[in-house]
């Protein structure tokens, strides 16, 4: 789950140009729903058990993320991410809290500690693990789709500075880019160009790197939405408590 808001946030600052605060703020509606969402979804799991409740919650956080994947555009507005972020903060809320008690619910009193810090341990490595393969998959296609974006984009150019304008992207795309406002995807321009040949060239720049990087965002987020997907099936397979009978206490007659 915390490997989905990777692409989305350099989204937000090297395409949409916010800086770290705004890109942060425009999460806020997550927050924001999530904490009312987090005690009644734990006080019902408690209740009737977390089995449907992390499907609901996951299949809400998946949504979430489908809409924003959905309306990510060039012309995007932080507003524009409200809806779609209150919607996952929803499946925010109906998740960690039911998945703590699904997980300890049968563990016994003096195992306690141990079993917290394995589960605890090994959502820490799956946070990390998701983010190392969102990454990977952004890269691979971040790397195909600049080489697109270049070359269709490179035919408004003088013929002169065309192929090293493609090549200056393919580069980039290679050995990485840096995350920030007014992001250009890494091509460094010609020295000694005529002024109106370096706007043009650092205009198109920005236009393929922001369509580049959005075509390469909507896979990445899809594959995190379908993983999703699976994992709220994956809840069907959860098995309720089973109560055990209570062994009679003897009376012990008082004379």
């Amino acid at each position: 789950m915390l490997g989905m808001f990777l692409p989305v946030t350099i989204f937000l600052q090297s395409v949409l140009g916010f800086s770290a605060i705004k890109a942060g703020l425009t999460f806020l509606p997550m927050s924001l729903v999530s904490m009312p969402v987090a005690p009644f979804a734990g006080r019902l799991a408690d209740r009737i058990g977390g089995k449907y409740i992390l499907l609901f919650g996951l299949t809400m956080f998946s949504i979430g993320f489908g809409l924003i994947d959905l309306v990510a555009s060039i012309n995007a507005d932080w507003y524009t991410f409200t809806l779609p972020a209150m919607v996952a903060g929803v499946g925010l809320g109906c998740t960690f809290a039911p998945m703590v008690t699904v997980a300890m619910r049968n563990i016994e009193p003096r195992m306690a500690g141990a079993a917290s810090g394995v589960f605890n341990t090994t959502r820490q490595l799956g946070g990390v693990l998701g983010s190392a393969v969102v990454g990977a998959v952004l890269q691979n296609r971040l790397a195909t789709a600049l080489h697109d974006q270049a070359v269709a984009r490179s035919a408004g150019l003088p013929a002169q500075f065309r192929q090293r304008f493609i090549d200056g992207f393919s580069q980039a795309s290679k050995s990485g880019f840096q995350v920030g406002r007014g992001q250009s995807g890494g091509a460094n321009l010609p020295s000694g160009l005529p002024p109106q040949v370096a706007h043009q060239l650092q205009q198109i720049s920005h236009d393929v790197f922001a369509y580049g990087f959005i075509d390469a965002m909507r896979p990445t987020l899809l594959v995190g939405v379908l993983v999703l997907g699976l994992a709220a099936l994956s809840c069907l397979g959860i098995k309720r408590r089973r109560r055990e009978p209570q062994p009679a206490t003897a009376q012990v007659a008082v004379a």
